[in-house]
């Protein structure tokens, strides 16, 4: 559950701390591919390391974290940090550094140790977005802006400052055409979801593991649907529909549709087909 989350906790993260997820309000490239394959971004995290150590292959530092307790079901794990600093835990201890509301008061909410500042003073102050009194920097606001059309998929990953339009050169894949029933891409045709349905690199890496030599997309946002396909069906015609929904661009390659679903077809102006109860 907790790796489930993450990306969230990511996206968080990057609300205060910028260089997190620099670019990218969203976090895109921090989570798993098909199949449940760590992004590199995910297999560096910290928590990660936890949560998959002793599995895999997979280790925390053992210089920095010992493993001290793994419950039945391994919902539960506990780690001891080891080489604290000292220093900084005397300093937090000396109640001369304590934030207290009055002399004496028992509430005192601390402060970091000196050792934290560099850190600390990177940070971004988070203002919630339900607080109306808070004034935003224009920075905030597109900040925001961004976010929210990156996860609604109206903008790639690439997109925004700094991002280039998406993958250079060609993605190693040939249009052949855009249809509008599931049902013409054969009944051997193989599911997949996620990134596959959105990014013709992952599209293509899942048709390569299935076997296959062709694939069929559907973008929904960030996620969609991808079909590997082995073999065209017999008397297979090239598709004939040709409208906004097939022109969607896929999120790494800008310039290649990948097709749509769901509510970026609504966004389109695109219906379903005759015979058809989705788009």
């Amino acid at each position: 559950d907790d790796l489930a989350k993450s990306p969230h906790m990511a996206r968080i993260g990057n609300s205060v701390f910028r260089d997190i997820c620099p670019g990218d309000p969203t976090c895109s490239k921090f989570g798993f591919y098909q199949g449940g394959q760590p992004t590199p971004m995910m297999e560096e995290c910290l928590l990660y390391k936890l949560t998959m150590h002793g599995q895999r292959g997979i280790a925390a530092n053992e210089s920095l974290f010992q493993h001290v307790f793994t419950s039945r079901y391994g919902k539960v794990r506990i780690f001891k940090v080891r080489r604290v600093s000292l220093k900084s835990k005397k300093w937090v201890a000396d109640p001369a550094n304590r934030r207290c509301d009055a002399p004496g008061s028992w509430y005192c909410v601390g402060q970091y140790p000196p050792a934290l500042a560099p850190l600390i003073a990177r940070r971004k102050n988070f203002a919630q977005l339900e607080d109306f009194n808070t004034k935003r920097s224009s920075e905030d606001e597109a900040y925001d802006k961004e976010y929210h059309e990156r996860m609604s998929g109206r903008k790639g990953p690439s997109d925004g400052p700094g991002g280039g339009g998406g993958s250079k050169g060609r993605p190693g894949l040939w249009y052949l055409g855009c249809v509008g029933a599931e049902a013409l891409l054969g009944e051997e045709r193989t599911y997949s979801g996620g990134a596959d349905g959105s990014t013709l690199a992952e599209a293509r890496a899942f048709a390569k593991e299935a076997g296959s030599r062709y694939v069929a997309l559907a973008r929904s946002g960030m996620d969609g649907h991808a079909f590997a396909i082995p073999a065209l069906p017999q008397g297979w015609k090239a598709g004939s529909l040709d409208d906004a929904g097939c022109s969607t661009p896929c999120l790494d390659f800008h310039a290649y549709g990948c097709g749509c679903a769901d509510e970026l077809c609504a966004e389109a102006g695109v219906s379903a087909v005759r015979g058809e109860e989705h788009v």
